[in-house]
């Protein structure tokens, strides 16, 4: 930050010299400064993370989360749900009961009931209108899922939630084939994608250590997955 506030006065200086009265030798001389300033200041700022702009980068860059090899099966890879305008909707995919293991919650998607607000074709909902929501597990070994019908949309005050448990993921969480500090340091969360072909786009998550899940609010359906860059 020291650097910021230095290349940040040198700019302000040079701009305040040139606006003052020069002979042209010395105005172009702190012409020449200030694009210089602006330059190295415009270099240092591209150099950082925009946070209005999401992280976006091509699948083969992603290492998604993976299912550990005795993960008990899903008791479902699709779930529908019938969401209405004026009334909250859960629905959940959980792991089948084994032995004595009594199951969990794999997912967990919750729509408020004032959330519902375009669907694909850009008409606004109106309470007591619904429209069927399905959640299809893409590939059963990732936490990959699709959500449609893809362009739907929430409220950006009343967005819906989703919660991923990855209690069940396999610990080498960056794929290099050992477990160790790094997989704990790993940093993993939501990456939505538009369509196959798009790259993937770093969503906000909570990533919640004791329960061992990932949170996040969704404003719009198509496909969520685990992964981290």
């Amino acid at each position: 930050m020291r650097v910021f506030a230095w290349f940040a006065a040198c700019f302000e200086r040079a701009v305040t010299e040139v606006a003052a009265p020069t002979s042209s030798i010395a105005m172009r001389i702190r012409r020449t400064s200030t694009l210089l300033a602006a330059a190295a200041l415009c270099t240092l700022l591209t150099g950082c993370d925009n946070p209005a702009q999401p992280k976006q980068v091509p699948g083969n860059e992603l290492t998604f989360i993976r299912a550990a090899e005795d993960a008990p099966p899903l008791t479902a890879n699709q779930v529908q749900v019938w969401a209405k305008a004026g009334e909250g909707r859960r629905v959940v995919i959980s792991y089948q009961k084994v032995g004595e293991y009594g199951g969990d919650d794999c997912l967990e998607f919750k729509i408020p009931g004032d959330a519902l607000w375009k669907r694909p074709d850009g008409t606004v909902f109106q309470k007591g209108d619904s429209i069927l929501i399905t959640i299809t597990v893409v590939d059963p070994a990732l936490f990959n899922f699709r959500f449609e019908p893809s362009g739907l949309q929430f409220r950006s005050d009343k967005p819906a939630e989703l919660r991923v448990s990855y209690k069940w993921a396999d610990r080498d969480f960056n794929g290099d084939g050992h477990e160790d500090n790094d997989d704990a340091r790993f940093n993993f969360g939501f990456w939505k994608q538009e369509t196959d072909a798009s790259d993937w786009i770093r969503t906000g998550t909570v990533k919640d250590v004791d329960l061992e899940e990932l949170r996040a609010d969704i404003h719009g359906f198509t496909k969520y997955a685990m992964a981290g860059a």
